[in-house]
């Protein structure tokens, strides 16, 4: 009896040396679900941090539309201008560095860009990833006809207290130029709000510089700062192209009766 104890007792540790490793059917068992749970949480984590990265970019650009309120209490109740004259510095976001104390504040947070101070023969100034809203919010072309008028001559000099609709009326927007990481310092309202469904993304129109930007961000929305200082979103309900608007008139009556909310007139003084 003591025999066949014995017996049993080195046949159970036998058992229990050859069970301490994983067979390769629990290998593979096991492999296969932690790739389930990567497929599964990966794509949310992208989505979580792609959430983050657009509230950051929210919170900024905000700050760029607060420096400019700044500004304009330091200078009569006047709007930043784009340049000087076109290319010329001081460029906007030069003149708004002193109240944003970093030049940084002037890149959007979801690309990540070298903030260096030239890219190749372009100052940096002039590549932001944020742009001022040129003709729809700094400027606008005074005319004899409105919309659809002659004569045109462009103006600065606007005030913050004469807008319309400031509370919509977008100030800054990020842009990109397609095929590359950067993008550029201004958007003249009636352009960069007209898509251009010819271009695919990533390939460079002056319609689609703020429209492309979107795939940075979560929710298909693109972060605007307003021209009363606060932060919103602009989608898609905030945009024509050509296919809705085929003809200047047909534009023309589009941005009287909804796009000037979002984007400014850019005709007349306010």
């Amino acid at each position: 009896m003591a025999k066949d104890t014995n017996d049993m007792w080195r046949h159970s540790i036998a058992v229990n040396q050859r069970r301490k490793g994983f067979t390769l059917i629990e290998l593979l068992v096991v492999i296969g679900i932690i790739a389930l749970l990567a497929a599964i949480l990966f794509p949310v984590f992208g989505m979580a941090r792609k959430s983050g990265r657009t509230t950051a970019a929210l919170a900024q650009i905000k700050q760029v539309g607060l420096a400019n309120h700044l500004y304009a209490g330091d200078n009569n109740d006047g709007i930043v201008i784009t340049d000087t004259n076109w290319f010329q510095h001081p460029i906007w976001s030069e003149l708004l560095t002193p109240y944003a104390k970093s030049r940084d504040i002037f890149w959007d947070p979801t690309r990540l860009v070298l903030k260096q101070d030239t890219y190749g023969s372009y100052h940096w100034s002039q590549i932001t990833t944020f742009a001022i809203n040129d003709s729809g919010f700094a400027g606008s072309w005074v005319t004899d006809g409105g919309c659809r008028g002659g004569n045109w001559r462009f103006i600065y000099g606007r005030k913050l207290s004469k807008l319309e609709d400031i509370s919509q009326r977008v100030a800054f927007v990020p842009t990109i130029w397609g095929g590359t990481n950067v993008g550029w310092y201004y958007i003249r309202a009636y352009q960069s709000n007209w898509l251009d469904p010819s271009k695919t993304a990533g390939t460079w129109s002056w319609y689609n510089l703020i429209w492309d930007t979107r795939f940075s961000y979560a929710g298909d929305s693109i972060p605007v700062a307003r021209a009363d200082g606060s932060a919103g979103k602009i989608k898609r309900a905030d945009f024509v192209d050509w296919n809705e608007a085929p003809t200047w008139d047909s534009y023309c009556t589009w941005l009287e009766t909804k796009g000037h909310l979002p984007w400014g007139k850019f005709w007349g003084r306010t």
